[in-house]
């Protein structure tokens, strides 16, 4: 959790990694985030390059995560981040209930703009 707690941005696997300097496997770090993400303590983010992000959650538990958020990465400096602004769910037909939206955009970050 330290590791998350001291990013400013969305981490992958290989980003985690690197801060850890093989402390652990690679094994025991998928399995620390499965159990991070079923806690409500991370979510999952999969990227517009198919990569798989993790970032700390607020306000989420176990049952429920409160991930609907957009998502950016910079395609220059490639730091994820979370939008905070929520959105809202698009207008589905009746018969169909919403349980969660993903949004990724990418472009260019504040820093790198």
């Amino acid at each position: 959790m330290n590791v998350f707690e001291k990013s400013v941005s969305a981490l992958c696997h290989e980003d985690i990694e690197k801060c850890l300097s093989g402390q652990l496997d690679r094994v025991t770090i998928y399995r620390i985030l499965q159990g991070f993400c079923e806690d409500g303590k991370i979510h999952k983010i999969v990227g517009d390059n198919s990569k798989t992000y993790y970032a700390l959650c607020h306000d989420c538990d176990h049952e429920h995560h409160r991930d609907n958020h957009p998502h950016f990465r910079c395609i220059n400096c490639n730091m994820v981040t979370c939008i905070e602004d929520k959105l809202l769910s698009p207008k589905m037909p009746e018969e169909y209930s919403v349980s969660s939206v993903s949004t990724f955009i990418s472009g260019l970050c504040p820093k790198c703009r």
